[in-house]
Parts: structure tokens; C-alpha cells; sequence
């Protein structure tokens, strides 16, 4: 008789046990290790910005901040006039006598002011107390934001839905009124880095990016559905905007992905700034500045 086929002699069988239990512990040990390396992954923590303090700001409605020679200064709209700051709120300086001063610049030792009432940008130095007009050869209309990057020179043409951009050279124009990619609804605030121009365009309700040729390189915020995004700060990785009428401050990588948003205590913030490690975000309706910390 031939000997059934699935039978196995004693030997065999206890090596075969032998195998099974190595490769059983095996895959067990490999387990186990995915399984801590998960939970180490899950428990990592998150880096992020956390509130420190708000800085009231009595008799102030804030809309754009800069900051210069150990001062905050804070564009004053609703009263036509931009005031330094200390770290405290008490006012240590103004600039009377403007026509709805918008987001500003700090730049060689002066404040520079976009007039959106005046249709016009002058600078102030805080030493001499002179004020320098800034020269164009074309018309602005409500000019609300002014950026400086090296010899380079942004501005926000707000009722115009353009830019321009003074490349060292000449002044370009960047942009038009419509929806599309490279368009503008109403641009609000601009900084420059060393490689792009960074547009936050505001009733479009997004963030637009260029080359300093003036072309169109991505759009960033779309997703987050914001509601009239007025300013904007560029650090060295992220990218600050704050959703006006949503109470918040978004934070975004460069690459459009958002990092995290900022709620606690905001109520229309309309612009952000990183100073010495700190992220100072101007709220307007709260007449206040919020200070936060990155906790690493």
C-alpha cells in the first residue's frame, strides 16, 4: 500500500514545527517593530504656533504693521494717521495729517506708507521726522500695500487690480481684473522674497505667487475657502494670511500646504508679521495685537 500522501515521518514533522515557530517569531518581532515605530510616529509632537499674549491698543484701529528701531508702527485708518508702538500699546510716535493709510514697509531706517485716500506712497524717516514722496511715473488708485526687497520695489494697486513691480531697471505691470490664474479682485497686500512676489489678492480669496518677470507661478489658499484675505507675511518656510471676515490666520508651507489655523482671540485680523521669533497678528475689530510663539 502506498503510504498516504500528506503523511510525514516524526523527524520530519518536529522540523517542520521548528520552521513554522522561527518564522512565526519572525514576523512577530517585524510586528512588533512597525507597530512602535507607528505609535512613535503618532505620539511625535506638532510644531506650532501657540498664543503668548494680545497687546491692546487703546484708542487704535490697527490695519498694517511694521516694525522699526525696537517699534511696532500701525497704520491708523479710521483716524488717518500711523503711530509707533512700544511692547506695551503706548503710543511713542504718529504720523498725523494722512488720507487712510494702508499696509506698510520698513526700509532704510524709514516707514513707508501707502495712502489708499491719497493715491499715493511717502516715506517717513523717524529720526528726522521728514517725509519723502515716493516717485512714479504712473497712477496709482487706493494703493494699499508697498514691499521692498534689495533695490526692488511691489505695490498693490488696489481699484487698478494690478501690480507693479520695479525690477531694479524698469516698472513692470503684473496682472488684471478677473478670476483667473494671474488676475486680481481687489489686491490688498505684496511682499518679495529673493526668488518671487507674493500677492495676497483679496476678493479672490487667495494668494497669488510670481517670478520677478511678472509670471504667474501658483496660487495658494483656494481650498481653505477663505473670505477676503488682506495681508500676508512670508518667512523663510511659510507663508502667514489672514482671512478677514473668518476670524482667522491661516499658515501655509510654501508649497500651498497648510500647516495650521489660528482662531483663539482673532476677530477681523487684517495683518501678521514676524518679528525677533514672534508672530504679531493686527486685529482690527478687537483693537489689539496678538503675540505668538513657535513651540517646538
Amino acid at each position: 500500500m502506498k503510504p498516504y500522501p500528506c503523511a510525514v515521518n516524526m523527524k520530519e514533522l518536529k522540523q517542520n514545527k521548528m520552521r513554522i515557530k522561527n518564522s512565526l517569531f519572525k514576523t512577530s518581532f517585524v510586528l512588533s517593530v512597525i507597530f512602535l515605530v507607528a505609535c512613535q510616529k503618532k505620539a511625535a509632537p506638532t510644531h506650532s504656533w501657540v498664543l503668548e499674549n494680545s497687546i491692546s491698543l487703546e484708542g487704535v484701529n490697527p490695519i498694517g504693521i511694521a516694525a522699526l528701531e525696537g517699534q511696532f508702527w500701525l497704520s491708523d485708518g479710521d483716524h488717518n494717521r500711523v503711530v509707533a508702538v512700544n511692547a506695551q500699546g503706548k503710543i511713542t510716535d504718529s504720523i498725523v495729517g494722512l488720507e487712510r493709510p494702508m499696509h506698510l514697509a520698513a526700509h532704510e531706517g524709514q516707514i513707508w506708507i501707502p495712502q489708499y485716500g491719497a493715491d499715493s506712497i511717502v516715506g517717513y524717516n523717524p529720526l528726522s521726522k521728514e517725509r519723502l514722496p515716493l516717485s512714479l511715473s504712473d497712477s496709482l488708485d487706493a494703493p494699499a500695500a508697498v514691499a521692498f526687497f534689495e533695490n526692488e520695489i511691489a505695490i498693490a494697486d488696489f481699484y487698478n487690480h494690478r501690480l507693479l513691480f520695479f525690477n531694479g531697471t524698469d516698472w513692470i505691470t503684473i496682472g488684471q481684473e478677473g478670476k483667473k490664474e494671474g488676475d486680481f479682485y481687489y489686491p490688498t497686500d505684496v511682499q518679495i522674497t529673493a526668488q518671487n512676489i507674493w500677492v495676497a489678492d483679496a476678493y479672490n480669496n487667495r494668494v497669488q505667487v510670481f517670478d520677478k518677470s511678472g509670471t504667474f507661478v501658483k496660487v495658494i489658499g483656494v481650498a481653505q475657502k477663505m473670505n477676503a484675505a488682506t495681508g500676508i507675511f512670508v518667512s523663510e518656510d511659510q507663508l502667514f494670511v489672514t482671512d478677514f471676515e473668518n476670524h482667522r490666520l491661516l499658515v501655509f508651507y510654501h508649497d500651498g500646504q497648510l500647516a495650521q489655523e489660528l482662531t483663539e482671540a482673532l476677530e477681523k485680523p487684517i495683518d501678521a508679521l514676524i518679528n525677533e521669533d514672534r508672530l504679531y497678528v493686527v486685529d482690527y475689530k478687537n483693537s489689539q495685537i496678538n503675540v505668538y510663539y513657535y513651540d517646538h
